[in-house]
């Protein structure tokens, strides 16, 4: 199984799961190009949502703390729907400029999925001879 890609358990603070690519033994400049930029998106994803989620820790500690200040110990459903109300009112520019980078970067992949596809077709039909 040393021809595949490798996912690790979720990080603790992204919650996502890192990847490691598989790197072919004769890996063609689009391959290499397509590895590297899936690197670059999934690092930049993991930075995004380990500041994020720091983010709404400390933010939601910072509430349950105001709410124990005011002699309530522990904070019902709806004062917890109140702050994530709140929280997501808050960053949802942050969370629209994220979708928007997300979607280009994405679509930067399949780009390059594309060139690797097509140039493996090509390889392809010059070892056939068409």
């Amino acid at each position: 199984m040393n021809n595949v890609d490798s996912v690790g358990p979720p990080d603790p603070v992204s919650n996502l799961r890192p990847v490691k690519y598989h790197i072919p033994k004769h890996e063609s400049l689009a391959e290499r190009q397509l590895r590297l930029k899936r690197i670059e998106v999934a690092k930049w994803n993991h930075e995004f949502w380990s500041r994020h989620n720091l983010k709404f820790v400390k933010e939601r500690e910072a509430y349950k703390k105001c709410l124990a200040e005011k002699g309530i110990s522990a904070a019902t459903a709806d004062q917890m729907s109140e702050f994530y109300k709140d929280f997501l009112d808050r960053n949802w520019k942050t969370h629209l400029t994220y979708n928007f980078e997300w979607y280009k970067r994405n679509i930067s992949i399949v780009r390059l999925m594309m060139n690797k596809n097509i140039f493996k077709a090509i390889q392809w039909t010059k070892k056939f001879k068409f």
